[in-house]
């Protein structure tokens, strides 16, 4: 609306590419002030730097992977077990599709933010309940934006990484499998299976919100395609449509299947209800009831906050969607080791190997958690912030642990070592504590925003990537390291172009005392953490 001297005039709302565009534009210029509001400019202009950086490491660590290079434990050099190209492309394009399944639920958002709505906060998504602007553009232009961001700040850094490692062949020793030609090819099918991803679970989300029969058949469907894909029926390419890009002939894949994931997207959004109704329905008392069961933790203040978060996550219908996103990957890990013969893997992956897992799947848990509701009304309460992030690590603690305990169970029995069970349970525990713990210290109640902080992810990484590489070494030798110290010698004398060289199975010892140490570190790291609260976290507002 304009005034002038003539009159107030009314502007024609926007619709068709005019709407679309101009929303776009907000949403993504609103999704860097969002994260600049949590850190500073310079840090989050130093995230992708982060990302180049250790990419750029893990490009010249190729070596010894792919090729001769990357013998682990054979018998000799000459039959050296090694990763092939089509494994490698796999492990890049599944994390990658899991990634993007996890950050694409946009119609379970856009109801939440529209429910969410405060006189502190307004959510552009919500913003058609206010504004003359059709949910399905703004649902559309929300992937478009998720799309554009992750590209220009996560794949984007990855490839210059990528990039760089192949560069320094040309002023060191080292050395690296990888060619230019080949970066333009992973970029674009990265890009691929990025949208592919966003675009699937969009439209699962949307249809379960459709109800009815819709709901039913949604998570019949997801099944189905990954027993399809897990079984072998049918050749993963044509489900990972990133991975089918990076064949070599599969470039002509690229532009289709982009605008397949887009065409995708578009009909999500098109199933998003344009309405903003708000049920209003009855609840039985449950806070009571749960307040009772956890006698255990006192008569605190840290009772009563659990008792809370856990009537929201019950009345939220959170619950369920969190204990989906945290069993999924479980479950596709253990379908991995059903269907693959792990004999004839490069590294010996055991029991062991798979505990450590399971506390990278945390940080998620936690994320959700804090992205509950608002908790700016807290700060007119005799309450603290590091009361209710103890109280959130304690629910994390109490509705995922059980999870964890049979997976672990059921790997177990998979693969046939339950002697090594109770060493597992432990380092999952333990893991999984300070995962959360670290995050929780670090990040406070809002993960989501401090992701793109490099200082404290800087940080983030340093803290995981120590303590939980050691557990991975130790598991891959059941706690022996002597076959590590020898390969060890042979970099001394050979570089970075180093083999693993013969290692003799009889000195692997069944010595656990190194797992076992490690987790008990952890769980002291844990402990001081959490102690540290109240410093770092003690003087700050309630706000995520």
């Amino acid at each position: 609306m304009q005034s002038s001297k003539a009159g107030t005039n009314l502007n024609e709302p926007l619709t068709g590419w005019s709407a679309f565009s101009t929303t776009f534009k907000v949403m993504f210029i609103e999704e860097f002030r969002e994260n600049l509001d949590f850190a500073k400019k310079r840090r989050i202009l130093l995230f992708p730097l982060l990302v180049a950086l250790v990419t750029m490491v893990a490009t010249i660590g190729l070596q010894f992977l792919v090729g001769e290079g990357a013998s682990q434990g054979a018998d000799s050099i000459s039959d050296a077990k090694t990763f092939s190209w089509d494994e490698m492309r796999l492990a890049l394009h599944f994390p990658l599709l899991l990634f993007s399944l996890g950050m694409g639920s946009f119609a379970f958002l856009g109801r939440e933010r529209i429910l969410a709505r405060t006189g502190t906060k307004n959510y552009l998504l919500a913003s058609p309940a206010l504004q003359p602007l059709t949910n399905p553009t703004a649902h559309f232009a929300y992937y478009m934006k998720d799309l554009s961001y992750y590209v220009l700040l996560i794949l984007t850094p990855v490839i210059s990484g990528m990039f760089v490692g192949i560069t320094l062949e040309y002023f060191t020793n080292v050395s690296t499998p990888l060619e230019y030609s080949s970066l333009p090819r992973t970029w674009i099918a990265m890009i691929v299976t990025l949208a592919q991803g966003l675009a699937f679970s969009f439209i699962a989300s949307s249809m379960w919100l459709l109800g009815g029969w819709f709901s039913r058949i949604t998570p019949v469907i997801v099944v189905i395609i990954g027993t399809i894909l897990g079984l072998g029926l049918i050749d993963r390419e044509f489900i990972l449509w990133g991975l089918a890009t990076q064949q070599p002939e599969g470039l002509a894949l690229a532009l289709p299947a982009l605008l397949a994931s887009i065409f995708i997207a578009w009909c999500a959004s098109q199933l998003v209800r344009d309405d903003f109704e708000i049920k209003v329905t009855s609840k039985k008392e449950i806070f009571l009831p749960a307040y009772n069961r956890l006698k255990f933790l006192g008569k605190g203040p840290l009772r009563l906050l659990v008792a809370k978060e856990a009537v929201d996550l019950i009345r939220s219908g959170s619950l369920k969607k969190m204990i989906v996103s945290y069993s999924v990957p479980l479950v596709v890990l253990l379908m991995m080791a059903w269907l693959v013969d792990f004999a004839e893997a490069p590294i010996p992956i055991n029991l062991l190997s798979y505990a450590p897992f399971l506390g990278f799947f945390g940080f998620n848990f936690y994320s959700w958690l804090t992205a509950l509701d608002s908790p700016e009304h807290m700060n007119g309460l005799p309450l603290s912030v590091p009361q209710l992030i103890r109280a959130k690590v304690t629910v994390y603690f109490l509705a995922t642990t059980w999870i964890s305990v049979i997976f672990l169970c059921l790997m177990a029995w998979k693969l046939d070592e339950w002697a090594v069970l109770p060493v597992g349970l432990i380092v999952m525990i333990a893991n999984s504590i300070y995962i959360v713990c670290l995050t929780a210290f670090l990040m406070g109640l809002s993960p989501n925003k401090a992701i793109f902080d490099a200082k404290i992810m800087t940080w983030f990484w340093i803290g995981t990537v120590l303590p939980l590489l050691s557990l991975f070494l130790l598991s891959f030798t059941q706690g022996d390291v002597s076959f590590y110290e020898n390969w060890a010698d042979q970099v001394q004398q050979e570089g970075l172009q180093a083999q693993a060289v013969d290692f003799d199975n009889e000195r692997a010892a069944a010595g656990f005392k190194g797992i076992l140490w490690v987790s008990v570190g952890l769980v002291a790291a844990s402990v001081l953490l959490m102690k540290l609260l109240d410093r770092k976290w003690g003087r700050a507002e309630f706000n995520n």
